[in-house]
């Protein structure tokens, strides 16, 4: 018995010690069921020329609104009372509902508006769970541990659901199919009743939050995660038009839809192991480039047995990718707030994907060409991120003493997010002081910080010991 327990806790992680799984798991079967029933009415059932124009407006009367309202997604579980736990709570739950609405609205325009909403769920979902993982993690090491075992048991749930869905749709239709999955949803949202309260964290300073979320490790895993979802977005549409073009059965474009969910079950075990030997951020960049590779090989010979090795790497790629994109952002920014955060992030992954898809609908390339022009953007993507790493490790070997200002900076904002403004404020200043025996800082701007700081220093105000932080970012970050 000892030993079926650790193989399961191998697989599917410490339950006990993650009440995130099992919402995790139900969510995955309903999103899973969600999108065989759009599939079935959108792709399966026409022409890939009727098919076009259906795709088309999907994507934009769905995730056009959804760009415009995702900015406001982030500030809204940051405030709403109960945090994350309440959102998760409502966003699985809302989808229940939503789903069993638009059982009766497949073959109608309702869809659209209605698909609108579980699109924007989905992601509140994905947002909130991601800012909920820390919290539930001590060691900041584990997390890339914790992301994998979560996207395993999503990976297990999509297998569940395709077979599911695939046997209702035998016996009866789309309809069940949706009903089906409006059950898994109400059931994890019953499961997300059982997740812990989260503790609120002390405010942090507005100064320490845009650092954090600005700085060159999560945009360059932003920019390198959102190439392999445009990659998804470009590869899930072009491989799927090219394989009913030429004639393929339903089955096969059903076999390489599931080689890539077993490819990103298997990134899940693989994402862990990679990380005890590179950095998050080569992980992605191999990621990229290997990806980059099988497209090209994939376009040599292009059927159905290159389409399903092609999808299995897409599938394996994306998920070690994101593990390691994750791991980037809840390691680099664990101060900034994290719904927001997410918010802003996951729309850009999104709308990567978005604009990979309508470039397939849009250009009906040859199957060929199609990948090796992705394979073409795909390495032009690798060699700058390998160019920009080599850059900067250069960077870091030259640098001396020229560090102590930017050092000195960095230790200020992490005194200020645990609330000792009034210390951050000194060593801010000694930061800028530091600065200035290495560079020229203009003399007035580095009189007019000291002067503030004498002010923050006397009157004790919050806004002032905010700006003094923020000149003294400034000033530091710009000439030192």
């Amino acid at each position: 018995m000892r030993k079926r327990a650790e193989a399961a806790r191998s697989v599917l992680g410490d339950a006990a010690a993650n009440p995130l799984l099992p919402v995790q798991a139900f969510h995955s079967i309903g999103e899973g069921l969600f999108a065989l029933s759009l599939v079935g009415s959108l792709f399966f059932n026409v022409s890939v020329d009727a098919a076009r124009p259906k795709i088309l407006l999907y994507l934009a009367l769905t995730m056009a609104p959804f760009a415009i309202l995702a900015p406001l997604i982030g500030p809204v579980i940051d405030t709403l009372k109960g945090g994350q736990r309440a959102v998760l709570l409502i966003s699985v739950g809302g989808r229940a509902i939503v789903a069993l609405l638009l059982a009766t609205q497949l073959k109608t325009l309702l869809l659209y508006p209605q698909a609108f909403v579980i699109v924007v769920l989905a992601k509140v979902y994905v947002v909130s769970r991601n800012a909920l993982i820390p919290s539930l993690v001590e060691d900041r090491d584990h997390l890339v541990v914790v992301n994998s075992h979560l996207a395993r048991v999503g990976a297990i749930a999509g297998i569940v659901a395709a077979s599911i869905g695939i046997g209702i749709l035998q016996l009866a239709s789309a309809t069940w199919v949706l009903r089906a999955g409006a059950v898994a949803y109400a059931l994890g949202a019953l499961a997300a009743l059982r997740i812990p309260p989260h503790h609120v964290e002390d405010p942090v300073s507005e100064v320490v939050e845009s650092t954090e979320m600005h700085g060159p490790g999560i945009h360059a895993a932003t920019v390198g995660m959102a190439g392999l979802r445009a990659a998804t977005g470009f590869a899930f549409f072009h491989v799927g038009f090219s394989l009913k073009t030429s004639g393929h059965p339903a089955w096969v474009i059903g076999a390489v839809a599931a080689a890539a969910a077993l490819g990103a079950f298997a990134g899940t075990f693989a994402a862990p192991r990679l990380r005890k030997l590179y950095d998050q951020q080569t992980i992605i960049t191999g990621a990229v480039l290997l990806l980059a590779i099988v497209a090209i090989l994939a376009a040599l010979r292009f059927h159905g047995s290159t389409a399903f090795g092609f999808a299995l790497a897409l599938g394996f790629t994306g998920s070690i990718g994101r593990r390691a994109f994750d791991g980037v952002v809840q390691t680099e920014a664990p101060h900034a707030k994290r719904g927001r955060a997410y918010a802003g992030l996951e729309t850009r992954l999104e709308l990567a994907w978005v604009a990979g898809a309508l470039t397939a609908v849009i250009a009906r390339a040859n199957d060929w060409l199609g990948l090796v022009a992705l394979a073409v953007a795909l390495g032009g993507l690798a060699f700058e991120r390998v160019k920009a790493s080599i850059d900067a490790s250069r960077v870091e070997a030259k640098v001396g003493v020229d560090t102590l200002p930017l050092r000195l900076l960095e230790t200020a904002e992490a005194v200020a997010a645990r609330g000792d403004r009034q210390q951050a404020v000194l060593v801010a200043l000694a930061a800028a002081d530091a600065a200035a025996l290495v560079a020229d800082l203009p003399p007035h701007e580095l009189e007019k910080l000291r002067e503030r700081g004498r002010e923050a220093a006397r009157e004790n105000d919050p806004e002032v010991e905010d700006e003094v932080l923020q000149l003294a970012h400034q000033l530091v970050t710009e000439f030192a």
